[in-house]
């Protein structure tokens, strides 16, 4: 299957009489990174399980490389990463880390990344055996990093992956997973309330208004590739979130 991205085309969510999502359109290209950001209660969370398939929209079509949503989750092309890192705690951190391949053993491709090599990459060969609740959690989440890389899925769903850490493991979270993605283009959709993690991490922010969440406006992040914690001291960073705040006033009639 190709490579299209994700398209939005009109997608809304009513829940009975709660309109969640208003009608928005929305394009991530293959190895975009997008963050969706917008205040509590707007729909992000709603968007990306639409996206996802876990939920289908009230009005117009989502597609994933040119396929329904919920067919590209059926075949395995939509990774998930949620708030919380949900290890089981009778899996040792390789156990949690291989679980989608052990799920989807019959179906995975050849050229799966190697657990192990993630591992290694974010940190934690030496915890291979332990338990989850051997670890921190900044630990814990780089094991759920690594279990949705593993599966090798071309895109990327991430509902605020970091919201629960402290603010130094959070910046630590923010470097490592866009060195993880750099080498792998995956095309990401991360929601985030963080404005550095949201101009440190993508390629553009979509910014979305209060309830019903419409898109408000977009800001493309032009800094070079690839990003080092030190951009985050540049004036041009300092602009980046500017605009961005500029926008979510302006979503919220301020």
């Amino acid at each position: 299957m190709a490579n299209q991205g994700i398209s939005v085309a009109g997608a809304s969510k009513w829940f009975g009489d709660l309109h969640a999502v208003a009608p928005f359109d929305l394009d991530v290209a293959p190895g975009e990174i997008v963050t969706l950001i917008g205040p509590s209660g707007c729909g992000k969370t709603t968007v990306l399980r639409m996206i996802a398939g876990l939920v289908e929209p009230s009005s117009g079509s989502i597609t994933i490389d040119g396929a329904p949503a919920a067919a590209a989750k059926a075949s395995k092309r939509i990774g998930w990463v949620p708030q919380a890192p949900a290890l089981l705690p009778w899996r040792t951190v390789e156990a949690n880390a291989r679980l989608l391949l052990d799920l989807n053993a019959d179906t995975n491709p050849a050229t799966t990344p190697d657990p192990l090599d993630l591992l290694d990459r974010v940190g934690l060969a030496e915890f291979r055996g332990a338990y989850p609740h051997e670890l921190s959690g900044g630990m814990q989440q780089r094991v759920g990093l690594v279990r949705a890389f593993a599966l090798g899925a071309p895109f990327l769903l991430m509902d605020e992956p970091f919201a629960a850490l402290d603010e130094i493991t959070r910046a630590d979270m923010r470097h490592l997973l866009a060195e993880l993605c750099e080498p792998i283009g995956a095309g990401v959709v991360f929601v985030t309330h963080s404005l550095a993690e949201a101009v440190y991490l993508s390629d553009r922010v979509v910014v979305l208004s209060p309830r019903p969440g419409g898109v408000v406006g977009s800001v493309d992040i032009d800094l070079p590739r690839p990003r080092r914690p030190e951009v985050e001291d540049d004036p041009a960073f300092f602009a980046l979130e500017s605009a961005v705040r500029s926008l979510l006033l302006t979503g919220a009639g301020r």
